[in-house]
């Protein structure tokens, strides 16, 4: 047996078995002759504990579990790197904890309904992303609509049509991974290895061979980049929330909280995020949303007045306002990016709208109504 090997079975058993106590010895009496019938209990628990060993193993040995959970064990994947769509019309359509649908961004119509794994589903207020094929998608699911997050992919044809169910290809770091590089970060107190982070949101690299998570302890925030192609993490640490992550053309991944942001290569070693520049932050409740290009947009919504703004990533440079109208009463929000960053979606008075963020053209899309209230979009 492997030393990695014994320390994920050492692992599993220590899981499994911390919150289990011991239980209160029996009065034996003296002469010994009531603990005659202990023996064949003792038996029967040896042969299970046997039993289980040997399960265990097997399950490890082919893949089929870990300490955090047994039926997903972190593995290289043959990814190959997509190309962008040249125009994305698909979204994945995300709603309560019901399995995702792809619709057609024009129409609204639903081409098809994606099946989460085997054992799982969708989480409540979950987290999503595609790749810039507009065919790939990611999302989490857990054992359980509240459970631990796990990230699925799935692929569509040119349809919408699911090729078969989605199956798990990461998860979020362990807590003890993002602690160690939260700066001046406090312990957390948990001894249990398979104690993960916190997944918060969710970011796939343009060629869908990396997912950006924003991840969160009680000790601080992050940001963990997962890498398909070995199935391993690297952990950023910082101490004030990261808001919005974006991937850079280069394939660096920029970064933005509030009041500041910076930019890492995603296979440097992990550490603690350092802040580029500063700006002042925007006040509001909802966050700004970042583009490659390290600018940031938001919809600033008042009484009489909504803006669709677009806050420079230049220093010295003014906003730019993208859309402006008068509320009626209809819903107003987003914007939703699509993986290029060329593209966005937002809600104006309760209808969606698309936009080209290069030429500022708008056009009506069928992802608004009253049908599309509590739903969240990807694309």
């Amino acid at each position: 047996m492997s030393a990695e090997l014994e320390n994920r079975l050492r692992s599993a058993f220590e899981d499994a078995t911390a919150r289990v106590q011991a239980p209160p010895e029996p009065g034996w009496p003296e002469d010994g002759r009531a603990r005659r019938g202990a023996y064949p209990f003792l038996v029967v628990a040896a042969a299970v504990a046997a039993t289980l060993a040997v399960l265990l193993t097997a399950g490890l040995l082919k893949g089929g579990g870990s300490a955090g959970d047994p039926s997903f064990v972190p593995r290289a994947l043959d990814v190959t790197p997509v190309r962008p769509a040249r125009s994305p019309d698909l979204a994945l359509r995300l709603q309560d904890a019901d399995d995702p649908q792809v619709v057609r961004v024009r129409t609204g119509e639903v081409l098809g309904t994606v099946r989460p794994p085997a054992g799982y589903r969708p989480l409540w207020a979950g987290q999503a992303t595609a790749a810039a094929d507009d065919r790939t998608f990611f999302f989490t699911v857990g054992k359980k609509a509240d459970g631990r997050a796990l990230v699925a992919r799935v692929h569509v044809d040119d349809r919408g049509r699911p090729d078969g169910d989605a199956v798990l290809v990461a998860e979020a770091p362990r807590a003890a991974d993002l602690d160690a590089v939260v700066p001046s970060a406090s312990p957390t107190g948990t001894a249990a290895p398979s104690r993960r982070a916190s997944l918060d949101g969710l970011t796939a690299s343009p060629d869908g061979t990396r997912l950006a998570m924003l991840v969160s302890t009680r000790s601080g925030e992050g940001v963990a980049v997962w890498d398909l192609r070995t199935g391993r993490a690297t952990t950023w640490g910082s101490r004030v929330p990261v808001l919005s992550v974006a991937w850079g053309a280069d394939g660096s991944l920029l970064w933005a909280s509030d009041a500041s942001a910076g930019r890492l290569d995603p296979r440097s070693r992990g550490g603690a995020l350092r802040a580029t520049r500063t700006f002042a932050g925007t006040g509001e409740a909802d966050r700004p949303v970042l583009l490659p290009g390290g600018d940031r947009i938001i919809v600033l919504e008042r009484q009489y007045s909504v803006r669709f703004v677009r806050l420079p990533g230049t220093p010295g440079a003014s906003p730019k306002v993208l859309d402006q109208w008068v509320p009626d009463g209809g819903d107003n929000g987003g914007p939703v990016v699509d993986a290029s960053g060329r593209f966005v979606l937002y809600l104006r008075n309760g209808k969606g709208m698309r936009m080209n963020l290069a030429t500022g053209a708008r056009t009506p899309t069928g992802l608004g109504g009253e049908g599309n209230k509590m739903a969240g979009f990807v694309w």
